[in-house]
C-alpha cells in the first residue's frame, strides 16, 4: 500500500462510537517514519492528502479532545445534507455548549452544579442525561461530575466555534 491508501484507512475508520481515525504517533508507526523530521513529514501527507480528496467534499481534521486526525464530509457540504441533531431542542444545544465551556475551563470534567449555575435554567441534569444517551458526555454520579466524550470534536468544528466566539467578544 502506498501512503495515501494507509492514511486514507486509518483516518476513515471507525474505533468505537466516540472515536474515529487515528492519532499522529499511530500514523507514523503504520508508516514507518522514524526520521527526525517525520513530523514536518505527517504534516506533509496530510495536507497533500486533504487536497486530493477535496474534490469529493471530504477533509481532513483534528479532533483536540482526542487528538485524532480523521476524514470528514467538507463543513459546507455536510451542512447541506445533514440535519441539527437538536432541532426542536434548543435546550439541549444550549446545555451541551454551557457544558463544553465548563469542561474546558476546568481542563477536561466539572461539576453538575457548575453548569447548573451557568445555565441557570431548571432541568439541566434531564438535559445531561439526553446528552449522555447521545454519547456526547460521561456522568459520574459517584463524583456529580460530567466529561466530555471525544464524539463533539468530530461533529463540531471546535476551533471554529471558539474562535469565533473570540471575534465575537471582541467586537463587544
Amino acid at each position: 500500500m502506498n501512503e495515501i491508501s494507509v492514511l486514507m484507512h486509518l483516518l476513515s475508520r471507525k474505533i468505537t462510537l466516540d472515536k474515529i481515525g487515528a492519532s499522529e504517533e499511530e500514523i507514523l508507526d503504520a508508516l514507518n517514519l522514524k526520521t527526525k523530521n517525520k513530523s514536518i513529514y505527517f504534516r506533509y501527507l496530510v495536507a497533500n492528502l486533504s487536497k486530493y480528496i477535496e474534490n469529493l467534499g471530504l477533509q481532513v481534521r483534528y479532533n483536540p479532545l482526542d487528538e485524532h486526525w480523521f476524514i470528514t464530509f467538507d463543513q459546507d457540504v455536510s451542512d447541506l445534507v445533514s440535519a441539527n441533531p437538536f432541532e426542536n431542542q434548543p435546550k439541549i444545544a444550549a446545555t451541551l455548549f454551557c457544558t463544553l465551556s465548563c469542561c474546558f475551563k476546568n481542563s477536561g470534567a466539572c461539576k453538575v452544579h457548575e453548569i447548573v449555575e451557568l445555565r441557570k435554567k431548571k432541568g439541566v441534569r434531564e438535559d445531561l442525561k439526553v446528552l449522555e444517551k447521545k454519547g456526547y458526555v460521561i456522568l459520574d454520579k459517584k463524583f456529580d461530575q460530567v466529561r466530555l466524550t471525544p464524539l463533539i470534536g468530530y461533529e463540531l468544528d471546535l476551533n471554529a466555534l471558539f474562535t469565533k466566539l473570540a471575534l465575537k467578544l471582541k467586537e463587544q
